[in-house]
């Protein structure tokens, strides 16, 4: 009787043993209510702040705006002149306007939104040197613009080809009401 009871006790603990063991190999996975998310928007007639402010009540977000070292000016994004700024930008996709630092740990976030105005069907060069100087390789990229006409088609196209390492997701054109902002999101 005794032999017996050791070995269900042995029994016992190896079998708590093996299920400590299988719960330490098992892998974690976020849920996309777990990830914590940032928004980052570039603005110039205000629009795209507001849209980043909609994105903001629907997640729960901190909002961080991208400021070029030198101001657009209304010249500036005067589409119809070929010298304008944003025209030049366009015209040569190497070209990357300085940006101001912004103060945040990117390494923290597991996913970021990222939103501007549609210049030329695409990001404006801004959101180029922030995608060129930020670190956002393993991050969810969510992609928004603003745009009287435009589709954001355009723009997340040149975004993938552009960025074909970055875990890109189809973009969103803003304002839309909080349940479409919220199946995008859950896509």
């Amino acid at each position: 009787m005794k032999i017996k009871n050791i070995i269900n006790s042995v029994m016992a603990i190896a079998a708590l043993l093996f299920s400590f063991n299988l719960s330490a190999t098992e892998p974690t996975t976020k849920t996309k209510k777990d990830m914590k998310l940032i928004i980052v928007y570039f603005t110039h007639s205000g629009n795209t702040e507001l849209a980043a402010q909609k994105l903001a009540e629907v997640t729960g977000s901190p909002i961080v705006r991208i400021l070029p070292a030198e101001p657009y000016t209304a010249a500036d994004v005067d589409w119809v002149n070929e010298q304008s700024r944003c025209t030049q930008e366009h015209l040569n996709q190497t070209m990357r306007p300085a940006i101001k630092p912004l103060d945040v740990d990117f390494s923290q976030y597991d996913t970021v939104f990222i939103g501007f105005p549609i210049w030329w069907h695409e990001e404006p060069a801004v959101i180029r040197t922030f995608l060129d100087t930020t670190d956002l390789k393993g991050k969810e990229l969510y992609p928004f613009c603003t745009s009287y006409e435009s589709p954001m088609s355009e723009a997340d196209a040149t975004l993938q080809k552009g960025y074909p390492t970055l875990n890109w997701h189809t973009g969103l054109r803003l304002p839309a009401s909080a349940d479409k902002i919220k199946a995008w999101i859950e896509k």
